[in-house]
């Protein structure tokens, strides 16, 4: 059974992923939560991106953190500001601020 707040999560994230693809906010090497982009594919693309540093004589650095649970720990109002920094106002900036209340 598909709950009304699912419906609701699947039609924000829609909407979401549009305006950042269609803005171009998202960084080229953003792996999970985008199409094609799992994070499998960045620990495949790993080695190579550490073998061309080296290869380069660059500093080499590998920082690997799990966010599974990030989303539970984010701060609504840092989270809110930042949606509207990056252009999300009005109506969507209220819906999700109405759907993060009280959570």
């Amino acid at each position: 059974m598909v709950t009304f707040s699912k419906i609701l999560e699947n039609n924000f994230y829609s909407r979401l992923i549009y305006f950042v693809n269609k803005n171009n906010i998202i960084a080229d090497n953003q792996y999970g939560f985008i199409k094609n982009l799992s994070t499998d594919l960045a620990l495949l693309d790993l080695p190579s991106q550490i073998t061309k540093a080296l290869d380069d004589r660059q500093i080499t650095v590998g920082i690997i953190l799990d966010l599974s649970k990030a989303f539970d720990t984010v701060n609504h109002s840092i989270l809110l500001d930042k949606l509207e920094l990056y252009g999300i106002r009005g109506k969507p900036l209220n819906s999700m601020s109405s759907y993060l209340s009280n959570r």
